[in-house]
């Protein structure tokens, strides 16, 4: 009998622990019915609001319609090579934060960290600053007599491109850190006494085992620059345009909420298939480095 109420109550006990969090889930998930129930009425013309009966019209719309799919193929394109950039500019950075002494590394996480913490709206204005035709480059370029007339910067890929890169980097970098600092370097120098030079060292050892850290890193940089709204508005001009800026537009300049939501929901799943694939390679990879340690 006095096993039978210890296990009641602990069954209460438990369920009072994970209510709150299944209370804040249900409310989170709450969100996605309605941008599912939104996605499938008719747009009233004229008005900010939708009405039944459902229908899939928005998605047929979006099939059909090649515009809807550049601008997701952009978004994706550009998302990739901004993450490819990251990787290739951020892991020296993290590697050298790791291997440098400790005043340099303060310094160092400092930087980033304060570039963290500067803020979204000041670092796109920064960079219309620096590529605007009256900017830093240009006033520069002009005063060296290295060109007659400035370069057109903003409003271009390039301008998107490289302010997302910068908007990035400290995600990568920081993330990199603590996998990077895992890797014992013992291994390294193992190597190196057995005859490896520090090059083949660090290509077979060091690289391998940080490879999981990589892969999440990329993940998080490849999220952060595919759901970027401020950066394409500003410096992209209406000339770039990614899914989160077509889908305010439909909403705040043709006020068509259900096709909105119908673009919404296709960038949400495409999304999830780009985690999915992360995750996936984060577990082979995972699964790789626990092969070679043992």
């Amino acid at each position: 009998m006095t096993a039978r109420v210890a296990r009641t109550y602990t069954a209460q006990a438990s369920w009072w622990c994970i209510a709150p969090s299944i209370l804040v889930l249900a409310v989170f998930f709450s969100g996605y019915f309605l941008l599912v129930q939104a996605s499938l009425l008719h747009q009233v013309p004229g008005q900010f609001e939708g009405r039944g009966p459902w229908t899939l019209r928005n998605f047929e719309r979006f099939m059909n319609a090649p515009s809807e799919w550049r601008v997701l193929w952009q978004t994706l394109k550009t998302s990739a090579w901004i993450t490819i950039a990251a990787l290739v500019i951020g892991f020296p950075v993290s590697f050298a934060i790791v291997r440098s002494q400790t005043a340099l590394r303060r310094f160092l996480i400092g930087a980033f960290v304060l570039t963290l913490l500067s803020g979204t709206m000041t670092r796109a204005y920064a960079w219309l600053i620096i590529l605007g035709n009256k900017g830093v480059i240009n006033s520069t370029l002009l005063q060296l007599g290295v060109i007659g007339s400035p370069f057109r910067m903003v409003y271009t890929n390039t301008a998107v491109f490289v302010s997302l890169v910068h908007y990035v980097l400290p995600f990568f970098v920081l993330t990199l850190i603590g996998p990077l600092k895992n890797v014992p370097r013992s291994l390294e120098d193992s190597a190196v006494s057995l005859g490896a030079s520090r090059l083949s060292a660090f290509w077979h050892v060091t690289l391998p085992l940080s490879l999981p850290g990589i892969v999440a890193s990329s993940a998080l940089s490849f999220s952060i620059a595919v759901s970027s709204f401020l950066f394409p508005l500003l410096l992209g001009g209406g000339r770039v345009r990614f899914v989160s800026n077509e889908i305010y537009d439909q909403i705040f300049v043709a006020f068509d909420v259900p096709m909105a939501a119908a673009l919404a929901l296709v960038f949400l799943l495409t999304s999830l298939i780009a985690v999915f694939l992360f995750s996936t390679l984060q577990r082979f990879a995972g699964g790789r480095t626990h092969r070679r340690e043992n």
